[in-house]
């Protein structure tokens, strides 16, 4: 399949030169190009968290310009009733109706024929670094759309969803800042407490938090402070701790939440990871063209669809500002 693409590119390249690239340069130009799609599907980042953080849906398919889904509620109730009885209570279900544009992500990246000839001539792959450049340039735009959105677009991000709850921390014991850097264990761990059992009230159970990120420097502090001076554990080991009230699995820092808070504050998020509460929409992942002849060069443009990040059940996710 991918051989057959890109011989399709190649062959109309040489229609538009009114001439044929001789047989090793196109099967050499060839064979770059397949190791080229090849890095651009597998290669992983580091970096990115947003892939791991947040379930990734490709069920849109292809070409989707925008993505429904219907949040349905249930109501009714039930009564005891003499028999025969007329007077049946009702139940019935009600279906929200939410709509987001999908949005086409694209960059491009090339060769001069002279760089195909060195590489040819040296019997070395073709520079990798353009590769990685696209690449990366398409992963920082999803990374950027699913945590802060792009408000030239109109996209929302996950960080400044109006739905979702957000709390300031407390006041409390003995503390005379919010900050976390200025708290004692036993009222960072009141602070947790407050987001976890936060979302298990406010849902009356039927949803509990699984994974909490911070900024780097809040995780720092969880992750290096005694629980309490007569203890070996740290904060970050107390609370996730398995069968625990807290219920979190998942612990983690993440630069891009840093001064996302309410004033720009430092904040918090807890929520339940699962497809159903939140996903990224991704119609389509990134995917490289055929390659274009202009001038000298050799362009390969890539592109990939982008929904953003739905969040079907907001009071499953909550926010903890001033930390």
């Amino acid at each position: 399949m991918t051989t057959q693409f890109v011989s399709d590119g190649l062959r109309a390249i040489e229609e538009k030169l009114g001439t044929r690239l001789d047989q090793g340069e196109s099967a050499f130009f060839e064979r770059q190009l397949e190791s080229v799609e090849s890095r651009l599907y597998e290669k992983k980042l580091r970096e990115l968290k947003y892939r791991t953080l947040i379930p990734i849906s490709n069920r849109d398919g292809e070409g989707a310009e925008t993505i429904t889904y219907y949040l349905y509620t249930k109501i009714g109730m039930a009564k005891i009733i003499a028999n025969p009885s007329d007077d049946l209570p009702r139940s019935d279900v009600f279906a929200s109706r939410f709509t987001q544009k999908v949005h086409v992500l694209a960059t491009s990246f090339g060769y001069s024929t002279q760089e195909l000839r060195a590489a040819r001539f040296a019997g070395v792959a073709l520079e990798l670094f353009k590769v990685d450049a696209s690449r990366r340039s398409i992963r920082e735009k999803e990374n950027g759309i699913t945590w802060l959105g792009d408000t030239s677009h109109g996209i929302v991000g996950l960080f400044a969803h109006p739905n979702i709850p957000s709390v300031q921390a407390p006041l409390d014991g003995t503390s005379t800042t919010r900050n976390w850097s200025g708290k004692t264990p036993d009222e960072i761990i009141a602070d947790v407490r407050l987001l976890t059992s936060g979302i298990r009230q406010a849902t009356n159970g039927v949803h509990e938090a699984n994974t909490m990120v911070l900024p780097i420097a809040q995780y720092d502090i969880i992750a290096n402070t005694p629980r309490s001076t007569i203890s070996d554990t740290t904060i970050l080991e107390f609370i996730t701790k398995p069968g625990n009230s807290f219920g979190l699995t998942l612990v983690t820092w993440l630069v891009d939440i840093l001064g996302q808070g309410t004033g720009a504050s430092d904040m918090a998020m807890a929520y339940e990871r699962d497809p159903e509460v939140l996903e990224l929409r991704i119609p389509m992942e990134m995917r490289t063209h055929p390659p274009q002849m202009k001038n000298l060069e050799f362009i390969i443009p890539v592109e990939a669809e982008n929904g953003g990040t739905v969040v079907r059940y907001p009071l499953a996710c909550r926010f903890l500002y001033d930390i």
